[in-house]
């Protein structure tokens, strides 16, 4: 636990985001220890409908045909891979929403802080989300985050390393009795991760994602303040506007221009109705391989990276498209802040039977009113931690606003089409 809030609290005062403290070296040292296990165990990577049932016993439960796991073994217990991912937003109220999908008995969690909200080799109970264990004074537990796949440079293997890491040991009677849950904020804006999802995980095509977006203009200064006072983010409002706009139009030249590479029999407009490999490289050359067409404020390849990419983090659309071409649109429940707040019980539903669990009932909450007090209760607010010494950030004048929404408001309409419907009104 000392390492978890010296992340939170004590990372930032000494400005040791270089990958070698607070959640890096957790994350670091769960890596060792997870590949010391695998190594060690020398077991394959099979489904649970692989497994020798005559030997392990056949898997049972609600959704013991949609897990995916390392074998049913005589260990006593499995890991399995991810069922549903809460891929983002950041600060478009992501956190709540995980928060609620975790308070439901039949959702366990996989995290930084192996087993904590699922069960541990001690086979101890599912954590409360909505306790103090899941939120401190109302501050963000980052430890909920797995951050597996907002990697640049890790191989699959390393990647796989970091996945079984992350997954809670789960008793191998009780497999198919739960939905693992995934989540890290991050995944949507960065670049690698649907493809690293795609080459890792056997069940990439079967998992069900979700996505929260919010009005960009709001999104921008909230994700501003947030990391004013969390990650030392020392530049004005008005220069990430600034770097964020000049880094998009760079970003859009090397687009062009690979786009322009591309056969006169190609159909492709964008970059993402490419194949997905020529994706990728267009993504090496023009995101990775460009020095000023992407945020680089913080250190790669830590839980930190692209965390300052506050202006183009709003620019939906292409993230959306990535998604949807190396998924599967089919597998996507799309949602904004904007519509959650204004049926809250009637979008939980409608995510809970995208997702495959009841809501209200014999197998989840016991009725509409305690489905009602747990979506009545806000996570990560909009309050920054507040790092001794971190500036405190003041609103950001209209006129920065203005010319933010002006920026946005064509990738928007965009967005806007490619999923059917107006889902925020334009900034003021």
């Amino acid at each position: 636990a000392s390492s978890v809030w010296c992340w939170s609290r004590c990372v930032f005062s000494s400005r040791e985001v270089d990958g070698r403290g607070g959640l890096a070296a957790v994350y670091e040292d769960v890596s060792h220890a997870s590949l010391g296990l695998l190594q060690s165990s020398g077991r394959a990577l099979l489904t649970t409908r692989q497994a020798d049932k005559r030997r392990r016993g056949a898997v049972e439960g609600p959704f013991a045909e949609r897990k995916h796991c390392n074998g049913i073994d005589d260990s006593g217990f499995s890991h399995c891979y991810p069922d549903l991912m809460f891929v983002g937003v950041s600060k478009c109220g992501s956190t709540s929403i995980v928060a609620y999908m975790l308070a439901h008995p039949q959702v366990i969690m996989q995290t930084l802080e192996q087993g904590k909200y699922g069960w541990t080799v001690n086979n101890s109970a599912k954590g409360d989300a909505l306790t103090d264990q899941f939120m401190i004074g109302g501050e963000k537990n980052f430890m909920l985050e797995s951050h597996v796949f907002d990697n640049h440079l890790k191989s699959n293997a390393q990647l796989q390393v970091l996945n079984w890491a992350t997954a809670p040991q789960v008793p191998n009677a009780d497999v198919g009795k739960y939905l693992q849950l995934h989540y890290t904020p991050n995944y949507f804006y960065f670049p690698d991760t649907p493809f690293h999802i795609a080459d890792v995980y056997p069940n990439a095509h079967s998992i069900k994602y979700f996505v929260i977006l919010r009005d960009p203009v709001k999104r921008a200064v909230s994700s501003w303040k947030f990391h004013r006072a969390l990650t030392w983010e020392s530049r004005s409002f008005q220069q990430i506007v600034e770097d964020g706009i000049s880094e998009r139009q760079t970003l859009e030249v090397c687009y062009a221009a690979e786009l322009a590479k591309e056969p006169a029999s190609s159909e492709a407009r964008v970059v993402e109705e490419l194949p997905v490999e020529r994706q990728r490289q267009v993504l090496n050359s023009c995101f990775w391989g460009l020095p000023d067409s992407h945020d680089r404020t913080l250190p790669m390849e830590t839980p930190f990276t692209l965390m300052h990419a506050h202006v183009d983090k709003g620019i939906y659309v292409d993230q959306l498209r990535r998604w949807f071409s190396i998924l599967g649109r089919e597998n996507f429940f799309v949602l904004s802040l904007e519509e959650w707040v204004q049926d809250p019980m009637a979008w939980y539903t409608d995510l809970a039977a995208f997702a495959g669990y009841e809501a209200v009932g014999p197998e989840g909450f016991r009725d509409r009113a305690e489905l009602e007090r747990v979506l009545s209760k806000e996570y990560n607010d909009g309050g920054a931690i507040g790092a001794p010494g971190a500036p405190k950030p003041e609103e950001p004048s209209a006129e920065l606003k203005r010319r933010l929404a002006v920026f946005y408001a064509p990738y928007s309409e965009e967005l806007f089409s490619l999923v059917g419907r107006r889902m925020w009104n334009a900034s003021e």
